[in-house]
């Protein structure tokens, strides 16, 4: 207290001073400020790219504890995660675009309107696509004769049948059809069919399918059959 104008009996009129202790506002920083890494099921990427560490200095406050939180860029949920220690993992691709923002928040405890922003981008393709399932029937074209009928006894009867093969990819032991003509002869796990001629006929064409089903899809092959009669100029 200091006396600052001295009054006519001799006594002063005391002036009296607050003290205000200023206090600091608490501050909340992150690092890296920015970041990227790939899928978690980025194809040819190490498991290393797919996460970022991140951390937080709170200033000014008892502690330096942060609350963490992964949001999108319209303020929903974040496409990653990530771990009370600060260890963000990117998400599987799935439908996501080729690149995905996710804004990583950290709150201080002690104060949770003091937060820190920083921006993370995930980037990549996904996983190598699967393996399509492929059907092959071979050979793809046969002449064959008919054995009666013309001059077709001249023919030798391995001439008048041809065995048709699969070769399938990518499936493991399926069930197969074969069709002649759209008509279904034969069902279940041999990969061939014996395909043979009888009696006597007209010059035709027919086709020989074979067909598997994997899930919901039909994946299939053909082949073609020409039938013949056999005329040689001279033979009564």
């Amino acid at each position: 207290m200091n006396c600052h104008i001295p009054s006519r009996r001799n006594f002063c009129i005391p002036t009296v001073k607050h003290h205000v202790i200023c206090r600091h506002q608490i501050e909340v920083e992150v690092v890296p400020a920015l970041a990227e890494v790939y899928f978690q099921d980025e194809r040819y990427e190490d498991a290393v790219d797919t996460q970022v560490r991140f951390t937080a200095s709170v200033y000014n406050a008892p502690t330096e504890k942060v609350s963490w939180q992964v949001l999108s860029l319209a303020g929903g949920p974040g496409a990653g995660t990530i771990d009370a220690s600060g260890l963000y993992t990117a998400p599987l691709k799935g439908g996501h675009p080729f690149t995905v923002t996710d804004i990583i928040v950290a709150t201080s405890v002690d104060d949770p309107m003091r937060k820190a922003y920083v921006r993370v981008t995930i980037v990549g393709r996904g996983p190598e696509p699967l393996p399509v399932p492929k059907l092959e029937v071979f050979p793809k074209t046969a002449f064959l004769y008919y054995p009666e009928g013309a001059h077709n006894n001249h023919i030798d009867k391995s001439n008048t049948m041809q065995l048709f093969r699969t070769r399938i990819h990518n499936a493991l032991n399926p069930q197969i059809k074969w069709y002649v003509d759209n008509t279904e002869k034969q069902s279940g796990y041999q990969d061939w069919y014996l395909y043979e001629l009888s009696g006597s006929g007209a010059q035709k064409t027919v086709r020989i399918k074979a067909s598997i089903t994997i899930g919901l899809n039909t994946i299939q092959d053909e082949a073609v059959v020409m039938q013949l009669n056999y005329s040689w100029p001279g033979i009564v």
